[in-house]
């Protein structure tokens, strides 16, 4: 195990998710944010189904950054409750470790 999560939330335009990696990057919340093509989601939401294109963002930083993460995310974020998931990275390449730890706040 190690101290490295990844975040992921679903945007609703590919804009949303720019402008969300580059609050996170600024803010050094965040050390990489990749962007994926845009997805058809499905699912249920006050008592109904939804349909909605979206752009998935996946965001990786240190686990002690979680919550500021969250709080930025639903800060900026255009959805009532984004979908905001974290996964512990459970083996992560030496370097890669440092890198993040290095970029992202103190």
């Amino acid at each position: 195990m190690t101290d490295i999560v990844e975040i992921h939330v679903t945007c609703p335009t590919l804009e949303v998710a720019r402008e969300l990696s580059h609050g996170l990057l600024d803010g050094r919340l965040a050390a990489c944010c990749n962007i994926g093509k845009e997805v058809d989601s499905r699912y249920l939401w006050q008592g109904k189904k939804e349909r909605h294109d979206e752009w998935p963002l996946t965001i990786k930083t240190r686990a002690d950054l979680f919550d500021a993460c969250c709080e930025a995310i639903r800060t900026h974020h255009p959805y009532e409750t984004p979908a905001i998931v974290g996964f512990a990275v459970d083996h992560v390449d030496a370097a890669t470790a440092e890198w993040i730890a290095e970029v992202t706040k103190a």
